[in-house]
């Protein structure tokens, strides 16, 4: 395989037009940052995590992590989606109700549905936005996974931009660092360092996920984590990096007889999961389980996984801090301003 996932022969060939577009990618970066593009600046505190990869970077849990940190310290949160596919949406309503979600490819008229709520958010958050450039953001994550960080540009390879686009970032997300090596990881962050040449220093920052909770799809039926170790059972997964899921699911101690992989936001349709039903106990990602629930057979069992960071996770919640800071200060000058400076209520 070479560019991330296009086999070596084919993404040699292409690899012209892979270069083609990446310098397509940043000419438009450009454009935006010049004014020779127009851009739209929402109205309140706003944060970007996305990537450079088509998907399948771990992104979806860390941006629920967000939405979890924010909502403990009060705020009232937005979500902005494209909505491709249907499931991280569908995840969030489902983790985080008070949480308000548009979800379109015109992400400014999601913006402006948003506002025009009767309890409108006080922090956006731009799910998947780092090339959507046409809405502007105060704040960037970039997630890279450290199982291929970077590789060659449509259609060459599976990235949407080439390691050059890091310079737009201001903190770099390492996920699913537990899969590799600390070589690797030192590796990784040495590229990143070298494609920010000339821009200010980041702090290394890395993740994963942890398992949570063994649910199953049809019902209500829960098991504990240590209930995989050792059980035999088919993977079936629909998202960026399948992979990812076995070892999850292998370090956890599930002997696997089988998997049946689909492509990235896979739709289910009732005939696919009454199939499950033949292949014993099914293990399932989240994303793949608020798909199958209405049709899905019992035993199958989706793997839910929270975020975790491993190293540098203070420096994402000093950002979030950043964040959130403006709604704190929004909420103090009102009592600020009802008192005299010697503290007496102004009547």
């Amino acid at each position: 395989m070479s560019g991330g996932g296009v086999p070596a022969p084919l993404g040699l060939l292409l690899a012209p037009l892979g270069a083609l577009y990446a310098g397509a990618s940043r000419l438009r970066a450009v454009a935006y940052a010049r004014g020779w593009k127009a851009s739209v600046r929402p109205p309140l505190p706003t944060l970007s995590i996305g990537n450079i990869a088509a998907g399948g970077t771990g992104k979806t849990p860390l941006l629920l992590h967000a939405v979890a940190w924010l909502e403990r310290h009060d705020a009232r949160v937005g979500v902005l989606s494209r909505g491709y596919g249907g499931d991280e949406g569908r995840i969030l309503e489902r983790r985080h109700p008070d949480a308000l979600l548009a979800e379109g490819a015109d992400r400014v008229a999601g913006l402006k549905r948003l506002l025009d709520a009767a309890e409108p958010p006080e922090v956006l958050l731009l799910d998947d936005g780092f090339q959507h450039l046409r809405l502007r953001r105060d704040l960037d994550v970039v997630v890279l996974d450290a199982t291929r960080p970077f590789g060659r540009c449509f259609p060459a390879g599976l990235f949407r931009e080439p390691g050059r686009a890091l310079r737009r970032a201001d903190l770099v997300v390492l996920s699913r660092a537990d899969l590799v090596d600390a070589s690797a990881r030192t590796r990784i962050w040495q590229q990143v360092a070298r494609h920010r040449v000339g821009c200010a220093p980041l702090p290394v920052v890395e993740g994963g996920v942890a398992l949570r909770e063994v649910r199953a799809v049809a019902g209500d039926a829960a098991l504990g984590v240590d209930a995989l170790a050792g059980m035999e059972a088919t993977l079936s997964a629909g998202i960026g990096n399948p992979g990812s899921f076995r070892r999850l699911c292998e370090d956890a101690g599930v002997r696997v007889c089988a998997v049946d992989w689909k492509r990235d936001h896979h739709a289910w349709t009732a005939e696919e999961a009454a199939a499950l039903a033949a292949r014993g106990p099914v293990l399932v990602t989240e994303k793949d389980a608020v798909k199958l629930r209405p049709f899905a057979p019992q035993d199958v069992w989706e793997v839910r996984v929270d975020w975790t960071f491993l190293h540098g996770g203070e420096h994402f919640e000093h950002l979030l801090g950043e964040l959130h800071l403006p709604v704190r200060a929004s909420r103090i000058e009102p009592l600020w301003q009802a008192h005299d400076p010697h503290g007496r209520s102004v009547r």
